[in-house]
């Protein structure tokens, strides 16, 4: 039984030895990914999401384990119509048309908490991470008009949005390539739960109001991203 103890005590000093050695510092990345629809998901949507994501990560003491905030924005969908405008009236009272575009766009936002594993300092570093938080689907329009030799945006609006929850894990590798940064690669299995979004393919210009016509889908969210981009060390 002595003989356990001696080990477990050499391998407690071993082990914080090692972790002062391995002293880390807070950390942000970003860089671009990609979605892939898995599942239900994946029967209701059609599309690839693409968009950018971030992270900002800090360490516990001198652990091996660091807490932070995530950040995503992936594109579900965008398209550009030309309308007519009503931008005034004549002295008759008659209404005045101008060009203009509609601009319809459809996004998927994520806000995490991340715990993070990451236990080597260096020129090369793995991680591993498990997150959770709330994604919101939104579908927006706006109308720019060229007028004058100026752009101006009118008409913003916001037509669907809905929450759902997500949580998952995700696997992580940097290689060092200035003295604090990183070119990272990142892959992420994410659960998510029920949401409504705008089924694309259904979208449908009203002409004469300048308004949409469409349905909703409704379904799990659940999704691989692979990500690629940089990170810094401060």
């Amino acid at each position: 039984m002595k003989h356990i103890y001696i080990i477990l005590i050499a391998l407690f000093l071993g082990l914080q030895g090692f972790a002062q050695q391995n002293r880390r510092s807070p950390s942000l990345a970003a860089g671009l990914q990609i979605s892939e629809p898995k599942g239900q998901f994946a029967q209701n949507f059609s599309g690839t999401p693409v968009g950018f994501a971030g992270t900002f990560t800090g360490p516990i003491n001198r652990s091996f384990f660091e807490m932070g905030v995530g950040f995503a924005w992936n594109s579900m969908g965008a398209q550009d119509e030309d309308v007519d405008v009503v931008v005034g009236q004549d002295v008759n009272g008659n209404d005045i048309y101008d060009e203009g575009t509609m601009r319809i766009r459809s996004n998927n936002y994520r806000y995490q908490a991340v715990a993070r594993f990451k236990p080597f300092k260096g020129p090369f570093q793995i991680y591993g991470d498990l997150f959770g938080g709330v994604e919101r689907f939104t579908t927006s329009t706006d109308i720019e008009i060229n007028s004058s030799g100026y752009t101006e945006v009118i008409d913003d609006r916001t037509v669907h949005y809905d929450f759902g929850i997500t949580w998952g894990w995700a696997a992580g590798v940097r290689v060092r390539v200035a003295r604090s940064l990183f070119v990272e690669g990142r892959f992420e299995k994410l659960e998510g739960g029920t949401a409504t979004y705008v089924d694309q393919d259904s979208i449908e210009i009203n002409y004469e109001n300048n308004t949409l016509n469409y349905t909703t889908s409704e379904s799990r969210t659940d999704k691989f991203t692979y990500q690629i981009g940089i990170a810094l060390e401060f």
